[in-house]
């Protein structure tokens, strides 16, 4: 008869998240999966049966590994190979600086940057291919801006993707100046078609890249993640391969649930593929695009922008195709995950849903309506009569409070962004989510935002929409493990789930709500293997 090798963890407190027993003192892990929880001679006692290790924790608290619901950590594996030109260079010549020190370094054809942030930078604005020529002319540059909704390429790099004036993307546009010329601004769907050109890693330093952004999730105490939108960066095959891969060779380090743009995902279901996994790789949803970024002010709005009057920005699709594409994922029973940050956007998507549930009724499809930005309480109201989670971007209110106040959408709007606490209260699941790589993936820094909605600025936006740190919990445990069909195997810490734990420093819920983003994350252990200890 086999035995099979258990282990016990003790020497810490332990947060269950399950009203069954919400705290205990010890675990008992066999296999990867949980067999036993509570006080610590009941434990060991059960363990005591065969063969067992016991594991001091040394303190801090014990809870269910934190659940990534949005995110892209195939872009950011990317990232880890380009240059970064966020709001810390301070201007667009610290941005240049950065870039030539890179040309000069660096093989290859282009040079490609990330995190570029107009308003948060002394200039103010939008970079133009002139900028960018200043910092290499005979090589192509391209520059990602922290949205990720639109970019910036020089006038080689024009050249190199193809595009002219006359260039058409559906969904997209390649801005031109007043003689109709490209400005070398790229606006949603024109910046993805040129990251699509952009050249191949190989498959070895795509695993690699990838292995790299995992123990960077796993640091900051993830055991899931959602990569969604597989394709964003071009052909998604690359990255399925590398991450099937990883998981073959026992060196996937998190659960990986990947969801795949419409174009990549009705070529999985030609092929007969949509629903396969295993326990780290799992075949998820669709992602798909209403709007753009409220702060690059191509976020659709029913009230106009602040410092705009008569503009609302727009959808990218018409109302009557974003209905066609929930409408045809949901009846094929698929999962949707469908990015809104304006009311706008939401309103006609939540429309969208709301004919499909009419039209094939079922609400246990686990949708996602991702950022979510502005939906108002009837909003909501209506997202959970069609089973519908929300996924909130809350360090927006902590990043671009201040900005969104005085520039973008004005004090009223600004407060009701990212509405957790009217989730609360209408009894809703939610999650929250950092979008890396628009920001660095955290889960801490998230919830603090969450409970705190206090801006760098020093600003309380909409004190009615914190909630506590419990509640912050189950948006990034019980309640993220809706958001990857992982309600029954992760997000507590339960006999028959997965030994997936977070080990902090100390208890969230003890903490003063002020200090939640100076806890430190000591261990990151997934399927009973540690995979981070700091």
């Amino acid at each position: 008869m086999l035995v099979r090798k258990k282990t016990v963890y003790v020497g810490a407190d332990i947060a269950t998240m399950s009203d069954a027993l919400p705290k205990a003192e010890a675990v008992c892990v066999a296999d990867g999966r949980i067999e036993c929880v509570g006080g610590r001679e009941d434990v060991r006692r059960y363990a005591g049966a065969g063969e067992y290790d016991v594991v001091d924790l040394g303190g801090g608290t014990l809870y269910p590994g934190f659940i990534d619901t949005h995110s892209h950590l195939s872009s950011y594996s990317n990232c880890l190979d380009q240059v970064y030109c966020g709001s810390s260079l301070g201007s667009i010549s610290g941005v240049q600086r950065a870039l030539r020190d890179r040309a000069a370094t660096s093989g290859g054809e282009w040079i490609v940057g990330y995190g570029f942030d107009d308003s948060g930078i002394a200039d103010n604005r939008h970079m133009d291919r002139h900028d960018l020529d200043a910092v290499c002319a005979d090589r192509p540059v391209l520059v990602v801006h922290i949205s990720v909704h639109m970019g910036y390429v020089n006038t080689i790099g024009l050249q190199r993707l193809g595009f002219t004036a006359d260039t058409h993307i559906p969904g997209g546009e390649i801005v031109l100046d007043g003689n109709g010329r490209p400005t070398g601004l790229l606006l949603e769907n024109a910046l993805l078609a040129a990251l699509g050109k952009l050249p191949v890693p190989t498959p070895e330093e795509v695993r690699g890249n990838l292995t790299r952004a995992i123990a960077e999730y796993n640091r900051q105490g993830f055991t899931t993640f959602q990569d969604g939108g597989l394709g964003i960066n071009g052909d998604a095959s690359s990255f399925l391969s590398a991450y099937m891969e990883l998981a073959r060779e026992d060196r996937l380090n998190a659960r990986a649930y990947l969801q795949f743009l419409p174009v990549e995902m009705d070529q999985l279901l030609a092929k007969g593929l949509w629903g396969i996994g295993t326990d780290h790789v799992k075949l998820g949803g669709v992602k798909y695009f209403a709007d753009g970024s409220i702060q690059g002010f191509t976020g659709a709005l029913l009230e106009d922008y602040h410092t705009r009057p008569g503009y609302k920005g727009e959808l990218l699709w018409e109302p009557e195709a974003i209905e066609a594409t929930i409408v045809k994922y949901h009846c094929l029973g698929l999962q949707v995950a469908v990015h809104t940050n304006g009311d706008a956007a939401s309103e006609a998507v939540i429309r969208a849903f709301e004919k499909a549930v009419e039209r094939c009724p079922r609400t246990d499809l686990r949708h996602m309506l991702i950022h979510a930005q502005l939906v108002s309480d009837a909003q909501l109201e209506r997202l959970r009569a069609c089973g519908v989670i929300p996924s909130l971007f809350a360090r927006h209110i902590e990043v671009w409070g201040d900005r969104h106040c005085a520039v973008f959408l004005g004090p009223e709007r600004t407060a009701r962004m990212d509405p957790a606490g009217s989730c609360v209260r209408l009894g809703m699941p939610f999650s929250l989510h950092v979008d890396t790589p628009v920001l660095p993936v955290t889960a801490l820094g998230s919830m603090h935002a969450a409970v705190n909605r206090v801006s760098d600025g020093g600003v309380l936006f909409g004190a009615d929409q914190r909630i506590t740190a419990h509640q912050a919990l189950e948006a990034y445990t019980t309640y993220a493990s809706l958001c990857c069909g992982g309600e029954r195997d992760r997000g507590r810490i339960e006999p028959g789930r997965y030994a997936d734990f977070v080990l902090l420093d100390r208890d969230l819920e003890a903490v003063d709500p002020s200090e939640i983003k100076s806890v430190k994350v000591r261990m990151t252990i997934c399927g009973g293997r540690i995979v981070h200890q700091a």
